[in-house]
């Protein structure tokens, strides 16, 4: 009689094994989403950047980044509002608003560069969008740049948070 079970036991026992690793994997799972707006890393990716640089002027000099968790990261280091490494959060939604933007005014098609070569005091400023694939940096050095770089450059300002909701980066190191 044991040998009848041990025999009828050996001989189910993969198929009871088959059974579970089937039901495992068919099992109704809820995973992650990917979002087609940021491809890429789901949480670190960046998704928008400006970067302007000092002048002989009073020019604000200062960086900000947006990335796809809606992490801000700002560093201000001359005639900045805030001068220091700061972040904050931001909805996930508003940062579509900066791939929309850009598509609707065409920045996505602009040249990478663009430059004066007879300036000598002006900023530098440096902007870069991710979105639906897209990806485009431009330099810019030019009193005369198109309006719509000027349009797209302003609306990265404009997406970055007040001053109020940024909290002190415990890395202070910062980067120039």
């Amino acid at each position: 009689m044991k040998s009848l079970f041990n025999r009828y036991f050996l001989g189910i026992l993969p198929l009871l094994m088959l059974l579970i690793c089937v039901c495992g994997c068919t099992g109704s799972k809820q995973t992650a989403t990917t979002n087609n707006d940021f491809p890429g890393a789901p949480n670190d990716s960046l998704v928008a950047s400006l970067y302007r640089t000092p002048c002989f002027g009073v020019c604000p000099h200062y960086r900000v980044s947006f990335y796809r968790s809606g992490y801000v990261e700002y560093e201000g280091f001359a005639n900045a509002a805030l001068k220091g490494r700061y972040f904050t959060y931001i909805k996930t939604s508003e940062l579509k608003n900066i791939g929309v933007k850009a598509e609707e005014i065409g920045y996505f098609e602009l040249n990478d560069t663009y430059r004066n070569p007879h300036l000598t005091d002006f900023p530098t400023i440096y902007s870069e969008v991710r979105f639906r694939g897209k990806q485009k940096k431009i330099t810019r050095y030019d009193a005369d740049p198109p309006k719509n770089l000027v349009e797209m450059e302003n609306y990265i300002d404009k997406m970055v948070p007040d001053s109020s909701q940024f909290i002190v980066h415990p890395n202070q190191d910062m980067k120039q």
